[in-house]
């Protein structure tokens, strides 16, 4: 009799006890969620965490004439002041990356594997350089409309490589957050006729919104104002072109272009270094910084928790 009672009270307590956790799981990721910052670091028993910076030139903090690693120093000390936690921050940033190659050094170096499945945040940026290749590969197009095109063709090529990469980081690691920022284009103030260059981004940003929103635990960091530096709003980049107007510049063929990279233009965007005209500065990473930080606000319960680790080559 007693065995008969057991065997039907037994998978009812189990049920229980599971249901139980789960509630208590899901309230404490709900008071995470709703508290301070340092309220959530207490609730979460979290006094240090690991951060991890993939990634190409933006992340390798090139243009940075601070010296504070670009936005991945700004955003260590930022999380470190504000959530009072210790922060380990590992850049593998490296300059020139494409998606393919960020994913190459992924897969060959044991180091940066070790330390994303470690991670309790990973921090990408990716596509700029995919872009590039494509727009210099295709810059003599006969029309802006061919170009942009060319572009439309290429970025599905390039949403198969992302997805690839992010199928590898997230066999290292499942459940880290992976915050994807968008890309900008660093030639608008020289040539803001050439609104086909804001749409060619635009397009690539729009693959790493996609990819990072059917990964379901991804969230994507826009930095696209960089573009526009000093001219914000819509009236300042109005003026801008009327200044364009009066002068033969802004048709952006391939010596205008080289002339920016070389800066031989009196044109500047003040959040872009004036050492290539190409790479944010201090002003830019600050920006990105703070943009990656209202993201890591938002979600901080999803990085300030413990993971588990997959497997390493």
């Amino acid at each position: 009799m007693k065995k008969k009672i057991l065997m039907i009270y037994l998978p009812i307590l189990v049920i229980l006890i599971g249901l139980g956790y789960f509630w208590y799981h899901w309230q404490t990721n709900a008071t995470i969620q709703r508290a301070t910052p340092r309220q959530a670091a207490k609730i979460a028993k979290v006094s240090a965490v690991n951060f991890v910076a993939l990634g190409d030139s933006l992340t390798e903090g090139i243009g940075d004439d601070k010296n504070e690693q670009g936005y991945s120093g700004r955003i260590a000390q930022k999380v470190k002041q504000t959530y009072g936690v210790s922060v380990t921050m590992q850049n593998f940033g490296l300059a020139g990356d494409r998606s393919d190659q960020i994913r190459k050094r992924l897969n060959q170096k044991g180091n940066i594997q070790v330390a994303v499945q470690h991670a309790n945040a990973i921090i990408l940026t990716v596509g700029g350089n995919d872009l590039q290749q494509l727009l210099l590969q295709n810059m003599f197009s006969k029309t802006p409309e061919d170009l942009t095109k060319t572009v439309v063709r290429g970025k599905q090529a390039y949403q198969g490589k992302l997805t690839s990469l992010f199928s590898d980081i997230r066999r290292l690691n499942a459940q880290a957050p992976i915050f994807i920022f968008g890309n900008y284009n660093p030639l608008f103030v020289h040539f803001p006729k050439r609104t086909d260059f804001n749409q060619d981004v635009m397009l690539f940003n729009a693959v790493n919104q996609k990819v990072a929103r059917h990964d379901k635990a991804s969230y994507y960091v826009g930095t696209f104002d960089l573009t526009y530096g000093q001219y914000q709003t819509k009236a300042d980049r109005e003026r801008l072109v009327e200044e364009f107007d009066k002068s033969d510049l802004g048709n952006a063929d391939f010596k205008d272009i080289q002339a920016v990279l070389e800066d031989k233009n009196n044109v500047s965007n003040q959040w872009i270094s004036t050492i290539d005209n190409y790479h944010p500065n201090h002003i830019g990473y600050n920006y990105m910084a703070t943009q990656l930080f209202e993201y890591l606000r938002k979600e901080q319960v999803t990085w300030l928790t413990k993971h588990e680790q997959g497997e390493v080559n």
